[in-house]
């Protein structure tokens, strides 16, 4: 009854007023309570009424301006969201905030129906944003968002052909002193296509705790097919740390994943915090050496036969991809026409950095911010240097190539590539950030600090052993470059 969704109401602002923080948006639907006519009044929801010939009131009276609804109706001070035959959804009015916000709101389902998606617009959160709710219940739903930068807008939707009823809708301030776990990956992490002859695959998660008690972050996996995955730990310290996921070889064509749970115990209020994230990865029926992630990139041979299997790759996802800068292109008819050393806008990318088969090139659009740091015109030093960059593979499933051959498209932003110093000299990938051409690596270093070995001190190289490329792609005897055996660096 209302009744109780005004105690909750005062609640909530009671809650921000002791932590003074006053709410940044509220949203009632009160004003919907002319029900004259029990058939088009103002019906369902509130009134414990969840289906049948309810809720047909057309207009919605807000408490807030600039609303915009698509296919809903005014219900007893509340709202529904979607009909019978089409999808619905209701948009918040621009919210004024900063940082980090929490966002509550109550739900329950039309009979029959139970999905409830949340989209933020100005924001990101970590927190399960899809619901399914509960027959003839009121939901408490509770979203802690981050990132918002100045403004943020909310849309409630429904499946198509389903309803739900939506009130008390409020936005605060993030308490800072809140218990809380995040993961810097967010909620789902994406080991990427893999070919069918993989064997394993490793992601390492920065997992964030704030405000934990002692007993610090418990780390299980449940649901789906754990059995692929393996944890580096089952417990981290309360303030988070580095989570090493493993993905088992073993899985069968097709999409798999499982969910990774995490959870602590807020030191004011001593209640659980649960964080859930998904883990998904997809074997494809083709032979692939690297999974498209930036720990595990994929090779141009790779984005050569993704192209020739259309459809293979997630339309409108980024990949990594890994190869040797060979030039930028030479362009006739808007088609490659070769190398070029002149051209600022493409690079050509190939497996071997002596490379002269163009059937085995692959083309590399960069724009924006990476264009000063990738164009071989102002970066000569590149050529013959491996560089990862992550960008589309396809822009739909008809259109696989970049001016006429396989290619990475919309390499825009300095967080979407890694390369050599600009010195020239190659390092190896921190995997856990992008690197600072300005702090160099030393790659036989963890701890970064400056080691002066000299040629004598290493090992001799051995062809007859197994050796991989900076990119821990295995190579042949016959391959020339730099490349890795038994932990150290050689030059071939």
């Amino acid at each position: 009854m209302k009744r109780f969704i005004v105690i909750f109401a005062w609640l909530c602002v009671a809650a921000t007023l002791m932590a003074d923080m006053q709410p940044i948006f509220m949203e009632t639907f009160d004003r919907c309570i002319d029900a004259e006519d029990e058939n088009y009044g103002y019906t369902g929801g509130n009134d414990e009424q969840w289906g049948g010939d309810i809720a047909k009131a057309v207009a919605i009276y807000s408490d807030n301006a600039d609303w915009s609804f698509t296919y809903c109706n005014g219900a007893y001070q509340c709202m529904k969201v979607g009909t019978s035959t089409r999808q619905g959804s209701a948009t918040t009015p621009v919210i004024a905030c900063q940082g980090e916000a929490v966002l509550t709101c109550r739900v329950a389902p039309w009979e029959g129906d139970s999905i409830f998606i949340v989209s933020l617009i100005g924001g990101t959160t970590t927190d399960p944003t899809s619901f399914n709710l509960k027959k003839h219940t009121w939901t408490v739903v509770t979203i802690r968002i981050s990132d918002i930068q100045g403004s943020l807008q909310v849309k409630f939707s429904s499946l198509y052909k389903h309803r739900f009823f939506l009130d008390d809708i409020c936005v605060t301030p993030a308490d800072p002193d809140a218990g809380a776990i995040r993961t810097a990956e967010g909620s789902t992490v994406d080991w990427g296509l893999m070919g069918r002859n993989y064997s394993v695959s490793k992601r390492v998660l920065h997992i964030h705790g704030a405000n934990l008690t002692n007993d610090g972050i418990s780390v299980s996996l449940k649901d789906g097919e754990p059995g692929l995955f393996s944890l580096a730990a089952d417990r981290l310290p309360a303030d988070g740390g580095e989570l090493a996921v493993t993905c088992r070889q073993g899985a069968a064509e097709g999409q798999h994943g499982t969910y990774l749970y995490l959870r602590g115990k807020d030191k004011k209020s001593g209640q659980t915090i649960e964080k859930r994230v998904t883990l998904i990865m997809e074997v494809a029926a083709i032979n692939l050496q690297g999974a498209g992630t930036r720990p595990n990139p994929y090779t141009c041979a790779d984005v050569i036969t993704l192209a020739a299997n259309e459809g293979t790759v997630w339309t409108g996802t980024y990949y990594w991809v890994t190869g040797y800068v060979l030039g930028g292109v030479k362009r006739y008819n808007n088609l490659y026409d070769g190398i070029s050393m002149t051209d600022d806008l493409s690079l050509v990318l190939a497996d071997n950095p002596d490379e002269m088969n163009d059937d085995r090139y692959v083309l590399v659009q960069i724009s924006h911010d990476a264009r000063a740091a990738l164009n071989v015109v102002d970066n000569p030093e590149l050529i013959g240097k491996p560089v990862k960059v992550q960008g589309l593979l396809l822009n739909d499933k008809a259109n696989p190539l970049y001016l006429g051959k396989p290619g990475v498209r919309n390499v825009s932003t300095d967080d979407q590539y890694f390369r050599p110093l600009k010195d020239g000299t190659v390092v190896d990938d921190p995997l856990d950030g992008i690197h600072d051409p300005d702090e160099p690596i030393d790659p036989y270093d963890p701890d970064q600090t400056a080691v002066d070995r000299t040629a004598d001190e290493l090992p001799a190289f051995d062809p007859s052993q197994p050796f991989y490329t900076l990119f821990g792609v295995r190579v042949e005897g016959s391959y020339h470059g730099i490349v890795i055996q038994n932990g150290r660096t050689y030059l071939r």
